[in-house]
């Protein structure tokens, strides 16, 4: 069996881990807007303007990770995103600065997500991609338990923002590590493609089963980030923040312990009961009026969170070849950014109006739904995994 982890592989985690402890903490941020006195609409708003920047910039960063590199258009993100963090001390109100941050903390979260994933796809053996990418993503997730921990020690209210300037600085000591990272360019063909060939490759119909997986489970996943803190507080959960603890275990357990189930069972048998597993999380969420009801909503989220986005990275990364891997990944989270740009504002003011376990309800219904077509999609176009490079 071929060696999963490398010096590069571990430095990349490194990397990885400083970078997400900076990103994770931007879930406490719907806590500090009903703290400015915002609305369940201004909070989806101003969550989802991060998405506008990171779909603004993802083309740019399809092309960059392809024909510049991975490295540099990783320490360029990370920079971008340092700024928008460090201005976070800055607002003391809701409006156009606030929105302006949201969208340059997207553009480098864009390129973040793309980039590393796709250097790590990179570094995994082929054989091996599923469990490699799922051991990776932990990295990721083990973050989520600084912001209930902050909680307990007392960040709130107006200390959030001090909060998320200063892990800006964590986010960038990640530069450290990833500098050590020793990047192979053997992706790279004799030949830039030009922008028709890419277009080419990423509409082919194996795809798009993959393409409408990712669709839903980034708007089951943005539904947890942009309105599971804020339905405890309204509900008068003690420590609204304390989900994030369930969710991470759930999320951590089930790659630490199952992280080569995928690989055995095939990556496209998982796509079903992942999005089925988030969206028992969504209706328990729906429902939870107590503590253990929402800890056991934010364990049925981390365990879908868990299997799900390493099995679809996996189908993409398969289904493309080598050459447009940085596009493809490009397209992958570019996607996830059209969930969080266009649920969180419309759940937002569906919740103002009809109230968060009608929302909620509603949107695990209408994910039940595309999970139905998407195993249609599947079983007529998915066909047999194969990497074309």
């Amino acid at each position: 069996m071929p060696r999963l982890l490398s010096r590069d592989f571990n430095l990349l985690v490194a990397a990885h881990l400083l970078q997400a402890v900076g990103w994770s903490t931007m879930l406490l941020l719907p806590l500090y807007l009903t703290f400015l006195g915002g609305s369940r609409a201004t909070v989806g708003v101003v969550m989802a303007s991060a998405a506008f920047g990171g779909l603004l910039l993802r083309p740019a960063v399809g092309v960059s990770l392809d024909r510049w590199g991975r490295k540099p258009t990783l320490v360029v993100g990370t920079l971008v995103m340092v700024v928008a963090m460090v201005g976070m001390a800055m607002v003391t109100s809701v409006g156009p600065l606030i929105i302006g941050l949201r969208v340059l903390f997207g553009a480098g979260t864009g390129a973040l997500f793309t980039g590393y994933f796709t250097l790590a796809t990179d570094l995994i053996p082929s054989s091996r991609r599923t469990e490699g990418i799922a051991l990776f993503g932990i990295s990721g997730l083990v973050p989520l338990a600084v912001n209930p921990l902050a909680e307990q020690l007392g960040v709130g209210g107006a200390d959030i923002r001090w909060f998320l300037a200063a892990m800006g600085g964590v986010l960038l000591l990640s530069l450290v590590p990833l500098a050590l990272v020793t990047e192979s360019r053997s992706y790279r063909p004799a030949k830039p493609l030009a922008l028709r060939e890419i277009l080419a490759e990423l509409r082919r119909p194996a795809l798009w089963p993959a393409w409408l997986a990712t669709l839903v489970f980034a708007t089951l996943v943005v539904l947890f980030m942009a309105f599971a803190s804020v339905t405890a507080q309204a509900r008068g959960i003690a420590n609204p923040a304390s989900f994030w603890w369930t969710y991470a275990l759930g999320a951590i357990g089930i790659r630490v312990f199952g992280a080569r189930m995928p690989d055995r069972l095939g990556p496209r048998n998982l796509v079903a009961p992942a999005l089925g597993i988030e969206i028992a999380g969504v209706l328990v969420l729906a429902a939870a009026h107590d503590s253990t009801g929402f800890q056991l909503a934010g364990l049925l989220g981390g365990l879908g969170h868990g299997i799900g986005f390493p099995v679809l990275t996996s189908q993409v990364a398969t289904r493309v070849p080598d050459s447009v891997r940085g596009s493809a990944m490009a397209m992958f989270t570019g996607l996830w950014d059209v969930g969080f740009l266009a649920a969180p504002p419309i759940l937002g003011l569906a919740a103002d109006r009809w109230g968060d376990a009608t929302m909620l309800a509603g949107s695990a219904t209408v994910a039940v739904a595309a999970l139905a077509l998407w195993s249609v999609v599947e079983h007529r176009l998915g066909g047999r995994p194969t990497n074309a490079g």
